[in-house]
């Protein structure tokens, strides 16, 4: 079966076998899927709002990436009739002044999902432990773990 990983900072497109996003930690790995067109796109952000910068990766940024991953949606002629799954978020240095740093970007994500009247559906956000999404394509179902 086909696998795309999306690596941090980057976002990928999928329209059969599995997108995979692993070891999220601080940063927040998204799914956009539309199950009638079994197409989705998956990013791995690390900060929240851009305020006008400029990057190589659009996926860098929550904002960005989400315009980005919707605009390709929308090229496609595919509808935003979209589930959406987050993942991440995880304070890993509990106690140092960092706890509040995946909640922020969680809050971030929700923000630009927003913005193009997106839903987050599933979640599984917080807490201490890295975690990975799974999406298969085919069969239109994601595993968070």
């Amino acid at each position: 079966m086909k696998t795309v990983a999306v690596k941090p900072m980057k976002c990928e497109f999928a329209s059969e076998g599995l997108l995979w996003i692993d070891k999220i930690a601080t940063g927040v790995g998204v799914i956009l899927f539309n199950p009638e067109h079994k197409f989705a796109a998956g990013f791995h952000v690390l900060r929240g709002h851009s305020k006008g910068h400029t990057i190589d990766s659009p996926a860098y940024y929550a904002d960005t990436a989400v315009e980005y991953a919707v605009k390709e949606f929308s090229r496609k002629g595919i509808p935003l009739n979209l589930s959406v799954a987050i993942a991440g978020g995880a304070s890993l240095m509990a106690g140092s002044g960092m706890d509040e740093v995946g909640a922020a970007l969680v809050a971030s994500v929700k923000e630009a999902l927003a913005a193009w009247n997106l839903v987050v559906k599933i979640e599984n956000v917080g807490g201490t432990r890295l975690r990975s999404i799974i999406l298969n394509v085919d069969e239109g179902r994601i595993k968070i773990s």
